[in-house]
């Protein structure tokens, strides 16, 4: 009965409502009304082919977009090396703005190069456009359009990953250069803490329970437990690039440049962020050989008394109830849950500032002001209402489930294990979200979805090599 389910048959079959999107009368004309700038672009451009092809600058713009994926490499470099003080999230917009133009360009002279909408999850479609929905619905319109615009940029980048990355070789090239710019961080991380010193912050570390902990390594994210997100949702492709190396000395190379990171993760000291890390170490390895998960699972008991004695205490402290971080969170889900009762539907509007605004109306007495709910979930159910919430788990859901699906069929190994490593620091990050807001800091919504892209990219592949 359950092998021949309907929901097994969907789990295990090809995808019907993917299919059912892309041959919709809506899915076709959005595609070719998101494609006419390009047909206008490229019209112009081989009717005057012979100025253009004259061009010295159009030749140099010619040679980056055939190095395209090393352009994007750099792009997620930059967004991520640059220390929290000195960066604005008008970097962010700008640069993605002009990805997005040197794309245009590309599929502008290659025929071969379009928006291909039918390589985006029509699940991902429909979350985002409930981003603009809420945005547009807000209780404070104009303070929801200016997160609005981070959301667009985020979607443009995930189309232009997803419709440029046609290879494994330019695949692996755009993950590289993602962990080289993971890699520079943790330098910087540790220059902070051994060099320049990082003081304890009584408001992020409770020092009555938590002595000898010391400083708390932020890197360029400005705070330790969002650089703990970067890690957790990065490190797991570590563990794809060693494993599709061929040379044993390349091998080492990577798995030299992990150990930095592995460290700084430590220095971060955030609890949540070593708990989900364990937790996508743990899918990496139930999916790529399920077989070795007890030996894992063994290695990280035998592992925890020889760990360093402030780290130790620090993974105690979880099961502690007089954490004050703990007792702070209760106290703001509390009166969170009550405004959702009131707003389940259709949230207050698009953005942290606004729920922070109708929040007040519900905090109980003593609560001082609080920057978000400390909750993914919950966040982005107050703020966007069911069907974001709903759309965002489906999202995942069928992430899992195309992933899986595409694992089984072992098409291409190497894509397999990018696929098992991007799944895996979803996972881990989805389940950090139960204790932060991971989305609150606008880098990491960008490098979240970045990583979604990834696995879409990576689908759109094992589909091309499967035909």
């Amino acid at each position: 009965m359950i092998n021949n389910s309907k929901f097994i048959s969907y789990l295990k079959g090809p995808d019907i409502f993917q299919n059912l999107w892309v041959n919709s009368f809506v899915f076709r004309i959005l595609n070719t009304i998101v494609n006419l700038p390009i047909k206008f672009l490229r019209k112009i451009y081989y009717k005057w082919n012979n100025i253009f092809s004259s061009s010295f600058f159009l030749r140099i713009l010619d040679y980056l977009c055939e190095n395209f994926h090393h352009i994007l490499g750099l792009f997620l470099i930059i967004n991520m090396i640059i220390p929290d003080h000195r960066w604005y999230n008008k970097y962010g917009v700008i640069l993605t703005l002009l990805i997005f133009i040197m794309f245009l360009f590309k599929a502008t002279i290659k025929k071969d190069i379009n928006i291909d909408l039918s390589q985006i999850d029509y699940m991902a479609v429909i979350f985002f456009l409930t981003i603009f929905i809420s945005a547009i619905s807000s209780l404070f319109p104009k303070d929801s359009l200016n997160y609005l615009i981070y959301y667009f940029i985020t979607f443009l980048s995930v189309i232009i990953i997803v419709c440029s990355i046609n290879s494994y070789e330019e695949l692996d090239a755009l993950v590289k250069f993602m962990m080289l710019g993971v890699f520079l961080t943790a330098i910087y991380g540790i220059y902070q803490w051994k060099v320049v010193g990082i003081e304890v912050n009584p408001s992020l570390t409770d020092l009555t329970i938590n002595q000898g902990v010391g400083g708390r390594v932020y890197s360029t994210m400005g705070n330790p437990n969002v650089y703990g997100e970067l890690l957790v949702l990065t490190l797991p492709f570590f563990g794809s690039i060693i494993l599709n190396e061929n040379s044993f000395f390349k091998k080492i190379f990577w798995i030299i440049l992990s150990l930095p990171i592995l460290l700084v993760l430590l220095k971060t000291s955030s609890r949540s962020a070593w708990i989900a890390f364990a937790i996508a170490v743990f899918i990496f390895i139930f999916l790529w050989n399920k077989k070795y998960t007890p030996y894992l699972i063994l290695l990280g008991v035998v592992a925890l008394p020889f760990l360093p004695s402030s780290i130790y205490k620090r993974i105690l402290t979880v099961f502690n109830p007089n954490d004050t971080s703990l007792k702070y969170r209760k106290q703001i889900l509390g009166p969170a849950f009550a405004m959702l009762r009131d707003y389940w539907l259709t949230g207050v509007g698009l953005g942290s500032r606004i729920v922070n605004i109708i929040y007040q109306r519900y905090k109980s007495f003593g609560l001082t002001t609080v920057a978000h709910t400390h909750n993914l979930y919950v966040q982005l159910w107050l703020e966007a209402g069911i069907c974001a919430i709903v759309s965002f788990m489906l999202t995942i859901f069928r992430l899992i489930r195309n992933t899986f699906v595409a694992i089984k069929e072992k098409n291409n190994p190497s894509i397999n294990n990018i696929l098992i490593a991007s799944l895996s620091g979803i996972l881990g990050l989805c389940v950090m979200g139960f204790a932060d807001h991971i989305w609150f800091y606008n880098r990491l919504l960008f490098m979240f979805w970045i990583n979604i892209s990834i696995i879409l990219a990576s689908l759109k592949l094992s589909k091309m090599e499967n035909k």
